[in-house]
């Protein structure tokens, strides 16, 4: 539902495109970034990609004392 959201307000908000520019040092600066709001959006499992990131390993009871 989000991915649905998000997708229809950056075509909307953008002219018919669900391309957008977007200069990560600032406005008017050469670097350029394009993003695509084009659905289906790649799935990532959180918790995976989390460890994978951090370079930790969460418990897998996330209920448990441990994961406190």
């Amino acid at each position: 539902m989000t991915e649905e959201l998000v997708s229809k307000i950056v075509l909307e908000v953008n002219g018919g495109s669900y391309l957008v520019k977007h200069h990560p040092d600032g406005p008017g600066t050469k670097k350029e970034i394009e993003i695509d709001f084009t659905t289906p959006w790649k799935r990532i499992p959180m918790l995976e990609e989390l460890e994978r990131i951090l370079k930790i390993t969460f418990p897998k009871d996330l209920y448990s004392e441990e994961a406190r």
